[in-house]
């Protein structure tokens, strides 16, 4: 038996666009579709594959292939961050060296350890003796030197944390777990508050004198940005940060080569899925036929990375 010995099948926006057309009777195997086809046809479809992201579409599962790792660092005067792309501090992926010099107020480098993963542009936060993180971008980088973008406003003494980092994070469209990591890599589990009122019933929870490590959190999703609040006024110790699992968005479909954030399996159901879109679009008829094979195609589709839960059963006192 000869196989291709391959497994990297995939589609691109036009291919699922023109498939989508001949679904529907709007094209015939020759015919090419317009560019104001494309146009209209990508328009539907980017709404498509919005809408069949996280947990809002027929398949409410765990979604791995978009779930990512995300990094919150702390501040000690609020406990309300923006998470998103115009966050600071939020990311995917960092490095943390530890200076080796005495930076004093006012200064505009800093010695770490090592400079291994950080370049000119990138985020870097410097803890101070203040207890504070601050916050700039690196202007350069010579040997183990790191000239910043900004001025020290206090002295940060040999031994304090670094972070840094290149690019900020998406926002989540729901985070599922989360822990507080501390500088040995320790994790403790933190609560993830599901309801807006478990968070507006904190007492101190905008009382910056109230300062501790977080216990739990509150993720509220908005538009580009979103907010995550901890139970805690502000954070005591800025070594520490918040690690959570949480679910992408899923790219745009924009250029005719680009491919779609969405595994084999949920190939054929995009396609369906738009051909039954655009069918009233054209006026072409939907048949029994066309249903059955959409039905089919999201149903399979559906179930890739359903959701696995484990339960616990546990003997109790009768009432």
């Amino acid at each position: 038996m000869t196989t291709s010995g391959t497994f990297n099948f995939t589609c691109n926006r036009d291919q699922v666009i023109r498939q989508s057309m001949m679904n529907v009777g709007k094209l015939d195997e020759v015919e090419p579709p317009s560019a104001q086809d494309i146009t209209d046809c990508n328009f539907v479809l980017n709404m498509l594959v919005k809408q069949w992201m996280g947990r809002t579409d027929f398949a409410p599962g765990l979604k791995v292939w978009k779930r990512k790792w995300g990094y919150l660092f702390l501040n000690n005067a609020t406990g309300q961050y923006t998470i998103g792309p115009n966050g600071t501090g939020w990311t995917n992926t960092f490095v943390r060296p530890l200076t080796t010099t005495t930076a004093a107020a006012g200064a505009g480098s800093i010695v770490v350890a090592s400079s291994t993963g950080i370049a000119a542009t990138y985020n870097i936060g410097i803890q101070l003796d203040s207890g504070a993180l601050f916050w700039t971008t690196v202007l350069s980088v010579v040997g183990t030197t790191i000239n910043l973008n900004a001025t020290l406003p206090s002295q940060s003494s040999i031994g304090s944390q670094v972070y840094s980092y290149q690019t900020t994070a998406q926002q989540p469209l729901n985070i599922e777990t989360a822990v507080l990591r501390d500088n040995m890599n320790e994790d403790t589990p933190l609560r993830i508050m599901r309801t807006v009122q478990d968070f507006a019933n904190l007492p101190s929870k905008t009382d910056v004198t109230n300062i501790s490590d977080p216990t739990s959190i509150y993720y509220e999703f908005q538009l580009t940005n979103s907010n995550l609040y901890t139970d805690c006024g502000a954070s005591q110790d800025v070594t520490k940060y918040i690690v959570v699992s949480y679910m992408e968005p899923v790219q745009d479909i924009i250029n005719p080569n680009d491919n779609f954030e969405y595994p084999q399996e949920v190939f054929l159901a995009l396609v369906w899925g738009l051909s039954k879109q655009i069918a009233p679009m054209y006026n072409m008829p939907w048949t029994p036929l066309m249903q059955d094979n959409y039905t089919s195609a999201v149903a399979i589709a559906g179930h890739k990375d359903a959701e696995i839960s484990t339960l616990y059963f546990q003997c109790g006192e009768e009432p």
